[in-house]
């Protein structure tokens, strides 16, 4: 997909289970930018084993032919529970036990799925891994460490496995301002809009009630979006956005003219999206990123916005 002027943008779709898949490759993506791998988790009455993570997984890369693919590890809490795993009672589950920290918290569960996932990778060199909610470089840095221990775990059991690109989501206000260090240590970055927003904001996303305060348009989301590609190109890391930000029309001229390349989104959105760039000029793009993180206030943005509703 090409903007206007020529500037070509990679559409990827959002997975949650290998059944999607024929409907991403029917709207033509280009890859996997997101695979849930917490949902064949959720819809079982047990644990999946190693192995039968390691075939789900590879039949993911077979299907895509060499495509890019994204897994995400296990982002399990928050409003994702495991009927088979309860945990403790959290007055606050979006910021508890959830996603990294779980995976943490229980490093024979989460040793399980990276064994499975660098056996994945052996032949795959398209395969990438990164790690949800990640909230310093410490917790990056463990994570990885704990994958090295899985690979040479293999190597003396003699099994094939290679060890893919590790990524970081930005999905926290502290990751967006580690986001040099992050994207100094990590392989690539991926920023999570769904939840970086939620938390910048402190708005549920999932509340009814203060829908009005959940607003990408919001300076701050503006201005930590841009920080994040600024840091990812200084340290020379590819950066994606995933999230229903990136299939917003009114926002596509934006993210571009920050310089994302690469959104990945739910397939059934990708032809929308793929019309809406072909209508944007990526010169004009950054210059108007450029007026938009010059805005202190969210209805300035807005009006702003309006003046640039894409033509029907």
């Amino acid at each position: 997909t090409r903007t206007k002027d020529g500037a070509e943008i990679q559409r990827l779709a959002n997975l949650n289970l290998v059944s999607e898949l024929d409907v991403a490759l029917s709207v033509k993506a280009k890859g996997i930018g997101l695979y849930r791998t917490e949902f064949p988790f959720i819809v079982r009455s047990t644990f999946p084993t190693e192995e039968e993570q390691y075939l789900g997984y590879r039949r993911v890369l077979e299907q895509m032919q060499g495509r890019p693919v994204v897994f995400r590890t296990l982002d399990i809490g928050g409003d994702k529970a495991l009927s088979y795993f309860p945990v403790q009672h959290e007055s606050n589950p979006f910021l508890g036990l959830r996603a990294l920290r779980f995976s943490l918290r229980n490093p024979q569960i989460f040793k399980q799925q990276l064994r499975a996932l660098l056996r994945a990778a052996h032949g795959n060199p398209q395969a990438k891994v990164m790690f949800p909610l990640v909230a310093s470089l410490d917790e990056f840095q463990a994570a990885r460490d704990l994958a090295r221990i899985c690979q040479e775990e293999l190597q003396r059991e003699g099994v094939p496995n290679r060890m893919p690109d590790l990524g970081v989501m930005i999905e926290l206000p502290s990751a967006v301002v580690m986001a040099p260090e992050l994207a100094a240590a990590a392989d690539f970055l991926s920023i999570g809009t769904n939840d970086l927003i939620q938390y910048l904001l402190a708005v549920d996303r999932t509340n009814d009630e203060v829908a009005a305060w959940f607003a990408p348009h919001h300076p701050a989301v503006l201005r930590s979006l841009m920080r994040i590609v600024e840091a990812a190109e200084k340290a020379g890391k590819p950066v994606s956005l995933c999230g229903n930000l990136g299939a917003d029309p009114a926002m596509l001229p934006f993210l571009l003219g920050i310089g994302l390349r690469t959104l990945s989104m739910d397939s059934m959105a990708i032809p929308a999206v793929q019309r809406r760039i072909e209508q944007i000029d990526y010169g004009q793009a950054r210059l108007q990123a450029r007026r938009m993180l010059a805005f202190g206030r969210t209805d300035e943005v807005a009006d702003y916005l309006k003046t640039l509703e894409a033509p029907r």
